[in-house]
């Protein structure tokens, strides 16, 4: 009977660990769900004042299952998302702190997933061979990384380790875009529409390239993600000095409804709110 009675205790930590966990998962599961309403709130202003207590909700729930890749991905979207939609053109400082929490988060969760994806200690052509391993499992983390990544080095220009970074960023983003094109609204060209619209030749900038992915963002998201012409106007347009194109953009983002793809709507809303800055701000650029 001692032996059995000493077993107790044990037991019973076990089981009080493994409800705990399933708990956490659970609540996990649930965020990962509501992710999607918290995409389609028609209200900019509403949704960044609930977005931050949202992080720091799946940031506690790391702090108890660290190795979560699910909430790994999300924190590294909700970071992503906080930043370029609320911070990056008004608080620059604090879109960078946020970009840079959602590319460690992202990597986290590629070393979670793919253990030799060391991608901040490998070099770039090591980082490259270990890429074409990588499959679906992996995208997002490689897409969200990428986007925090060179989120944060385009608001960190005057620092040069930054910039050295950007190649490893657009081989994580050229991996996504072999993957899964349509990934994110075509997210990966739209990043890749605006790094070649955005880099002076020398540097490996292109026009022709740049217009091409923008071109095909549009047609994999069927022409209804709104973000994809105000990009294009501010990158493309405003690089190759074309100001009926810069006009054209910003009206068709503004006459297109919002919300015609599930998961867009917040983005579309926000689309809307930037064409019409630009718009005001038009002699800046022409």
């Amino acid at each position: 009977m001692k032996p059995l009675l000493a077993t107790l205790p044990a037991v019973a930590l076990l089981a009080g660990c493994s409800l705990k966990t399933m708990a956490l998962r659970s609540t996990a599961a649930l965020l990962d769900e509501g992710a999607m309403a918290f995409y389609e709130e028609p209200d900019p202003a509403f949704a960044r004042e609930t977005l931050g207590a949202q992080l720091k909700l799946v940031e506690a729930l790391l702090r108890n299952d660290p190795g979560d890749v699910k909430l790994l991905d999300l924190a590294a979207q909700g970071f992503g998302g906080y930043s370029f939609l609320f911070f990056e053109e008004e608080e620059p400082p604090r879109a960078k702190g946020f970009y840079l929490r959602g590319r460690d988060y992202a990597l986290r969760a590629l070393r979670r997933r793919r253990g030799a994806l060391e991608v901040e200690r490998l070099e770039l052509q090591a980082l490259e061979r270990e890429l074409k391993g990588a499959g679906r499992a992996e995208l997002p983390s490689m897409f969200w990384a990428a986007f925090n990544w060179a989120g944060w080095i385009n608001l960190s220009k005057d620092s040069s380790e930054a910039v050295a970074d950007l190649p490893k960023a657009v081989a994580l983003m050229r991996r996504a875009l072999e993957l899964d094109p349509q990934y994110h609204f075509g997210g990966p060209d739209l990043f890749f529409g605006v790094y070649y619209a955005s880099r002076p030749a020398i540097l490996g900038g292109d026009l022709k390239k740049a217009a091409r992915h923008f071109s095909l963002a549009k047609e994999r998201a069927n022409g209804k993600f709104l973000m994809s012409y105000v990009l294009e106007a501010r990158y493309y347009a405003v690089a190759a000095q074309d100001q009926a194109l810069f006009k054209s953009l910003l009206t068709r983002a503004l006459e297109l409804p919002s919300g015609a793809l599930p998961g867009a709507r917040l983005s579309d809303e926000m689309a809307k709110r930037r064409a019409e800055t630009l718009l005001r701000r038009i002699d800046e650029f022409f």
